[in-house]
């Protein structure tokens, strides 16, 4: 499967709002990771699948999904429930409806919890998103982001691994000029 963009997210909510008015369910999805990106903080970004927990209408929009998955061509994990166990534990006060319709409610990680799940991950594939996030939220200091991992996962702190990885991203976006001073 090619990756997808934002637009072709937006058409595939589309169409998985519509299935779901046919069958008279409303539902409700909050979204992350690449697809969270795409649709609110990076326009161009792609993504392979949509990290998501469904917390209205499961049965419903996973039957949809794998319907246009099969009519796609998409791998059935397209919506990908998967990543839940990285989320927060806590409801995001924050987040902002990226899709409306009657029977489908989009809501797309704040860019706290984007910057907290981002640099618990640590993961090389997320770090041109969490430059994006630290520029776009001008955080220059990795104990910034230390404050937003406690808020969001309250309890938890970054390993010795992840906090190396801020830092060293943090850095380099102020040797670029990529923070604020």
């Amino acid at each position: 499967m090619q990756p997808l963009s934002a637009s072709e997210i937006r058409d595939a909510f589309d169409d998985l709002a519509q299935r779901l008015a046919r069958r008279g369910v409303v539902a409700r999805i909050y979204v992350a990771g690449g697809a969270a990106m795409a649709l609110m903080y990076d326009e161009n970004r792609l993504t392979r699948d949509v990290d998501a927990s469904i917390s209205a209408g499961y049965d419903d929009v996973m039957a949809a999904a794998h319907e246009i998955a099969r009519e796609r061509g998409w791998p059935t994990t397209w919506i990908n429930e998967q990543a839940t166990m990285y989320m927060p534990p806590e409801q995001d006060r924050h987040s902002a409806i990226a899709y409306e319709h009657p029977s489908l409610s989009v809501v797309v990680a704040s860019v706290e919890q984007m910057i907290a799940m981002k640099a618990r991950s640590a993961r090389r594939t997320d770090e041109s998103d969490l430059r994006h996030l630290l520029a776009h939220q001008k955080i220059s200091a990795a104990e910034e982001v230390d404050e937003i991992v406690a808020r969001v996962f309250p309890g938890e702190q970054l390993g010795p691994r992840q906090t190396r990885w801020v830092q060293e991203i943090v850095s380099s976006a102020s040797d670029d000029g990529g923070g604020s001073s």
